[in-house]
């Protein structure tokens, strides 16, 4: 009987000094080691909260994969205009190494790296700028110029881990004059002669996360080029129409302005060989390139 009521004893007083135990627990204290901004959401494009200059201190309430939601500690020596948001772990130092930080992932999830956005975003896009074209000097005996304005739109699906896969469709359309070359002269006749370049390409990139919501990113594909020369005066005698298979690379940033809206500022190269240099200008310039240089703005609307 006595064995049994010193059992009791122990367990009951084990059970008391668990919640103790518990409740002694402490969060942690972090100090700002750079000026950054703290976000609504834990992910590198969410809307900013408010900035945080460096030496601030906060108190974390809990982590998300390498994000710290924190709110300012009592001590903290910097104030600021916001009440809580998430922080890189990267950007602090812990101040208290025995305290408790609530990790609402799992240990394999916060191992992985950042994503730069949504675990998914389905994204429609409207696009316009300028290419200056490779063929330089046939476009610029045509139509004055190598360098003109293209528009046009597409899709893209954007994935959480970063790589990112779009489909778009460009238009450059401008009219010109008729051109005979000879030597190293130009002569221009005065006649109007149309030249439209339609591109389809398919374009996979990677979306590089950020800690603020411009995210840079990188891509390349491949498209289909579609050229065609007319001459409205002549019904169609002498009208040129071909197609080939260019490649790409390009680069550029995305800004987020809202909940749902992107503005984003790239530039692109394209290759597009075997197309011109057969007849006209492009033939006696030895230029057989379609490709060139692009630099457009898009704005992507899309969850």
């Amino acid at each position: 009987m006595y064995r049994i009521v010193s059992i009791a004893t122990v367990v009951l007083g084990t059970a008391m000094l668990l919640p103790s135990a518990a409740s002694g627990q402490t969060r942690a204290i972090v100090r700002v080691t750079q000026a950054t901004a703290v976000m609504e959401n834990p992910r590198g494009d969410s809307m900013v909260a408010g900035p945080v200059p460096s030496g601030a201190v906060l108190e974390v309430l809990e982590a998300r994969g390498d994000w710290y939601l924190v709110t300012p500690a009592a001590d903290n020596p910097t104030p600021v205009s916001w009440s809580r948001g998430w922080i890189r772990a990267s950007l602090v130092e812990v101040l208290t190494p025995g305290a408790t930080i609530s990790l609402q992932t799992s240990p394999a999830t916060t191992s992985r790296p950042p994503t730069p956005g949504d675990p998914l975003l389905l994204r429609g896009f409207g696009q316009a700028g300028g290419t200056l074209f490779s063929a330089r000097d046939s476009f610029e005996a045509i139509l004055g110029s190598a360098l003109g304005g293209v528009f046009g739109g597409g899709g893209q699906l954007a994935l959480g881990n970063g790589l990112f896969a779009q489909v778009g469709i460009d238009r450059f359309r401008k009219t010109g004059s008729r051109a005979l070359v000879s030597g190293e002269q130009i002569f221009r006749l005065g006649i109007p002669h149309v030249i439209t370049v339609t591109p389809i390409q398919a374009t996979v990139g990677y979306r590089i996360p950020g800690a603020h919501r411009t995210i840079p990113y990188v891509g390349g594909g491949i498209g289909w080029h579609a050229f065609e020369e007319t001459s409205p005066d002549f019904q169609g005698a002498g009208d040129v129409s071909d197609s080939a298979i260019g490649y790409h690379v390009l680069g550029g940033a995305e800004y987020r302005i809202a909940g749902w809206m992107w503005l984003a500022g790239e530039v692109q190269w394209t290759a597009v060989p075997n197309v011109l240099g057969e007849h006209g200008v492009s033939a006696v310039f030895e230029e057989d390139d379609l490709g060139g240089a692009t630099f457009r703005f898009k704005v992507l609307l899309g969850r």
